[in-house]
């Protein structure tokens, strides 16, 4: 920490402009002795542009543009200067190898965002937050992130773990005064408390669904028996000749996904292995077993039939089949090749919103059935007015744990158990929620944090 570290901030390539960072306390040090400003000032101005050239032994190698931050005031909480130079390759490397020559190194991955967090600058949840930003591509996803880099989802922590601080130390009064009787523990305010404390974790633990979908993208799954046109219908919807299509049954051996944007939220759609029970060959049985573990994850499953053949019985044993493996799985029912038999196919116990006819080789219904599958979205992805939603894996791990241990309060609170075993478990609580913000963490965490950063953020 104690070093100056240095990163090309720009994506690598060619471009008009680049930018160059630097952060640590031999920042300002390091661009006086390689700086010459046009108006020939000696000392470079704080929080303003100055123009000049960076010379190294009289040569000059590029006229750059050189912003200020003196610490504290500056986003790692250090002195920060950055240099905005051309984007000539040859340019850049120059002047950042100059900068190392000069005594700095090169940052690690994420380390600049790193030291902001380490100065007190953001809390860790603000600092993943800035890597969703960086990497959101929907409208939705980067307000998500903005309200958690405000700091929204840390504020709430914070008042849940005051809350907490409050119970465990009406609990150290009871320790401390139980022999003298001086001090006789509230359970009914107590209650009150810890079931304001669940219910606030409960919700942002519900949230987590919604805020994965939004994130990450909702996903959809495309199956059904081999050979009725689900990798047809999978190229028709990207508009992309992505799977390979044969008369060859079990051509799809393994999934492929690809991301698609509609409407503003991001969709993952899956081709996946045709379901062939009967097939003895290894491969296709594994393709097949990847079918259901992408089934297990889906937000959505088109279910693809083929109406060329089509049987009834058949397709309401298969239905039902799946409805009994997975009960809570929103279904949408595919009668494809409706260009071979042209009338409208009914199903015992199905209403029509579920049921679409389409042709995926010549495209009919697909547009119906994406704007079917975007209203479905709305439907999942609805957020109220001011809604708190979580993203993060490692979140709503921690939040899972913390509502664990606040149980175990609750239920030993019923049970009358010595308070010792309490203080316990909303100590471990305090802990769970003290993780995602940074107050309680180790460096496994970190290194795992912002080693997803890119050099130069």
């Amino acid at each position: 920490m104690s070093d100056t570290i240095v990163a090309i901030a720009t994506p690598s390539g060619y471009g008009a402009i680049a930018v160059i960072r630097m952060s640590g306390n031999n920042s300002i040090k390091i661009i006086n002795n390689i700086f010459v400003s046009i108006s020939l000032k000696k000392k470079l101005s704080e929080n303003y542009i100055n123009l000049g050239f960076i010379k190294i032994k009289k040569k000059i190698i590029d006229k750059v543009l050189i912003l200020v931050f003196k610490k504290p005031k500056s986003y790692t909480g250090e002195d920060v200067v950055e240099i905005s130079c051309h984007g000539s390759m040859y340019i850049q490397n120059k002047i950042l190898s100059i900068i190392i020559d000069q005594g700095a190194r090169l940052a690690n991955p994420g380390e600049f965002t790193l030291r902001a967090f380490i100065n007190g600058k953001i809390d860790l949840c603000q600092a993943e937050s800035i890597l969703d930003i960086v990497n959101s591509e929907t409208l939705l996803s980067h307000e998500l992130a903005i309200n958690q880099m405000r700091g929204n989802i840390s504020n709430i922590i914070k008042n849940l773990r005051k809350k907490i601080i409050d119970l465990l130390s009406l609990i150290e009064l009871e320790l401390d005064f139980s022999e003298e009787n001086l001090f006789g523990l509230n359970k009914r305010e107590f209650q009150k408390i810890l079931d304001n404390i669940i219910k606030k974790i409960n919700d942002l633990i519900k949230s987590f669904k919604i805020g994965n979908a939004l994130k990450n993208g909702i996903l959809v799954s495309i199956i059904g028996c081999t050979n009725v046109g689900k990798s047809t219908l999978f190229n028709k919807i990207l508009k992309d000749e992505r799977s390979i299509v044969s008369n060859i049954a079990g051509t799809t051996r393994n999934y492929i996904e690809e991301n698609l944007i509609i409407n503003g939220i991001k969709f993952r759609f899956i081709d996946t292995a045709g379901i062939n029970n009967k097939t003895k060959d290894y491969i296709e049985k594994l393709g097949i077993k990847k079918t259901y573990k992408n089934i297990k994850k889906s937000d959505l499953i088109l279910y693809v039939f083929d109406g060329d053949g089509f049987n009834e019985e058949i397709i309401m044993k298969n239905l039902k089949s799946f409805q009994e493996k997975y009960p809570k799985k929103k279904i949408f029912i595919l009668i494809n090749k409706y260009d071979l038999i042209k009338k409208k196919i009914n199903l015992r116990n199905y209403q029509d919103k579920d049921i679409f006819h389409i042709s995926a080789k010549y495209g009919y219904g697909i547009k119906n059935l994406l704007d079917e599958i975007t209203f479905f979205s709305k439907k999942i992805t609805s957020l109220k007015e001011n809604s708190i939603i979580i993203t993060q894996t490692r979140h709503y791990e921690n939040f899972k744990k913390a509502i664990f241990y606040l149980y175990k309060v609750k239920e030993d609170l019923e049970k009358s158990i010595y308070p010792e075993f309490l203080y316990i478990y909303l100590h471990t609580a305090l802990e769970c929620l003290g993780k995602i913000i940074g107050e309680v963490t180790n460096e496994d965490i970190l290194s795992n944090i912002f080693s997803k950063f890119c050099i130069g953020k």
